[in-house]
């Protein structure tokens, strides 16, 4: 049978059938792909925030043990903090008549590692030995 120059017979039908349940289908796993893409990435940032806040409290735990003990170099070993890991490194240096330390905090979680700075120097003004702040990454 034909109505107006297209030709309906059961094979044509079946054919446009099977397209458009390939095409639905083809939407479908479009979709599916598209939400689990977006949920990988929602979960790479949460693990990338988790890492800078581990980073930033193995940085700040380096900084309270140099206000409590001025004389510390040693840094933090990897260190289990909640899901994750820190580690500390001090590096000392000079830079004229300054000294300087440069605190490296490394922050883990899962395959994430996000890394924080801070670098102090030596300010010994007004007679007392003081660790000032100089910058932070």
């Amino acid at each position: 049978m034909k109505i107006s120059g297209v030709n309906l017979n059961s094979e044509t039908g079946g054919i446009i059938l099977r397209i458009m349940f390939a095409c639905a289908t083809l939407v479908l796993i479009g979709i599916a792909i598209d939400s689990v893409l977006h949920n990988y990435q929602q979960s790479g940032q949460e693990e990338h925030r988790k890492a800078l806040a581990i980073s930033e409290y193995g940085l700040l735990v380096a900084l309270q043990k140099i206000t409590e003990h001025p004389s510390w170099r040693d840094g933090f070993e990897k260190t289990v903090y909640e899901d994750g890991w820190y580690r500390v490194e001090v590096r000392q240096n000079q830079n004229g008549d300054s000294l300087l330390l440069t605190i490296i905090s490394h922050g883990g979680i899962g395959g994430v590692v996000e890394t924080r700075e801070c670098a102090l120097m030596l300010d010994t003004s007004e007679g007392d030995s003081t660790w000032v702040r100089t910058s932070i990454q």
